[in-house]
């Protein structure tokens, strides 16, 4: 029963806090693309 409970999660270093583990993803990869398009000066 607990093995179940446990694979319908998303594994990440903080099963606890994956959706602010997830949002914090996004934020620095959209951070890079920034970064990446203002040095390049597409942006």
């Amino acid at each position: 029963m607990t093995e179940d409970k446990r694979s319908a999660r998303p594994d990440t270093p903080f099963p606890k806090h994956w959706l602010y583990y997830i949002a914090i993803k996004i934020v620095l990869l959209a951070g890079a693309t920034a970064l990446v398009l203002k040095l390049y000066g597409l942006w």
